[in-house]
């Protein structure tokens, strides 16, 4: 084909000189390539480039998954790109829409739920109006697992998307101190992290967290797992798009447990006498989440989501197998005692799920206790035009 008589009947013969400055060229443009990438670090705007809310439609849901062949989806690490494939990126707000985010753990996200069988898939489907006559549409911004650093970062990260509410749902293991800078967004984004709690002086040690990325570290050569999911992301949507999975539920699982074992310790520590005090769990992570948001004058609901309560074995000790009643009672009642402190709209719905209801852990219910539950948040979402 005369078109490649360049390549492959060249004037001059190949030869040895020929290959050298071919690899020698090649090298030097890698070299600057990854040189140029290191220093305008672009992973942050890589990761708002996506297929979602364009060529795919968006997702209802952050993007997580702990096996991605089989759930058409993938944890993707930084949070812009989390959000870059949500509806929520590429939803105008409509005039007469009440934005409400839902922030919280697995049982917001919707752990062994479809898309359509979560709190803010039931609420949607309820065509609500709030009392001024705007739609409230609610978009489901849970994610696995308990913590409130990751919940804070998410809801400073949604502020761009014009919320009119946040609902928070919260529980006593989102408190732990020893576990807020396990999360894999927290360490995933942790140059958004330290921000974070070094603006608001929390009790966390910022030298737990992975160092900022030197100059070989933010190259395409260190990013490219990185880079390669952000990619597999876009391919995973054709396959959620022509099945409808974007999380594979497993035919069976584990049930909750009824029967505990003795001893009312919590993760193997035991009783503190007197219960909990503020020092002890990371309240002040979620006044400075609480902070973020008045400071932009978003209302927040907090809501102390329902847990299991067993009748079995050890049952005068334990509520389940995450809480021994004195750990929960104590939290319950510092939790109600900060928000009545600091003004904050709470109600604690700890006992409004059924029990038979609970399906693998303490805290996840099934499709239609979890839509029975989000009604009974709506009286207090619309409560909250009411409220000053």
């Amino acid at each position: 084909m005369a078109g490649w008589d360049w390549l492959t009947k060249p004037q001059t013969p190949y030869n040895r000189r020929f290959v050298r400055n071919v690899v020698i060229k090649s090298v030097l443009l890698f070299i600057a390539l990854n040189l140029c990438y290191a220093l305008t670090n672009p992973l942050p705007f890589l990761s708002r480039i996506t297929l979602y809310n364009s060529v795919l439609p968006g997702r209802d849901r952050l993007p997580y998954s702990e096996n991605p062949a089989s759930d058409y989806n993938i944890s993707v690490q930084r949070l812009e790109g989390m959000f870059a494939s949500i509806k929520l990126s590429q939803t105008p707000k409509a005039d007469d829409e009440y934005r409400v985010f839902f922030l919280g753990d697995s049982s917001v996200w919707g752990w062994l739920l479809e898309e359509d069988e979560t709190l803010s898939a039931c609420i949607n489907r309820g065509n609500y109006r709030m009392p001024d006559g705007r739609r409230l549409v609610v978009y489901n911004l849970g994610y696995p697992v308990t913590n409130v650093l990751k919940d804070s970062m998410l809801l400073e990260e949604s502020l761009q998307y014009q919320p009119d509410l946040v609902v928070w749902f919260l529980t006593l293991a989102g408190f732990y101190i020893q576990d807020q800078l396990k999360h894999q967004v927290v360490q995933n984004n942790a140059d958004l992290a330290r921000d974070l709690i070094e603006r608001y002086s929390l009790a966390l040690d910022v030298n737990r967290l992975p160092d900022d990325p030197n100059l070989w570290e933010r190259s395409i050569i260190s990013q490219r797992r990185e880079l390669a999911d952000l990619l597999r992301h876009q391919v995973y949507g054709v396959a959620w798009l022509a099945t409808g999975y974007d999380h594979r539920n497993p035919k069976f699982h584990e049930q909750r447990v009824e029967n505990l074992l003795p001893g009312d310790d919590l993760l193997g520590m035991p009783r503190i006498e007197g219960g909990w005090t503020e020092d002890l769990l990371s309240f002040d992570v979620m006044l400075a989440g609480m902070d973020i948001a008045q400071n932009h004058d978003l209302p927040v609901l907090v809501v102390n989501e329902p847990i299991f309560r067993t009748s079995g074995f050890n049952n005068e000790n334990r509520y389940n197998d995450y809480y021994p009643k004195w750990a929960y009672d104590s939290y319950r009642d510092l939790l109600a005692s900060i928000a009545q402190r600091e003004n904050w709209h709470y109600t604690d719905l700890w006992d409004a799920a059924p029990n038979d209801q609970f399906t693998n852990t303490g805290l996840h219910l099934t499709p239609a206790a979890t839509c029975e539950f989000a009604h009974k948040v709506v009286p207090y979402i619309m409560a909250m035009t009411e409220q000053p």
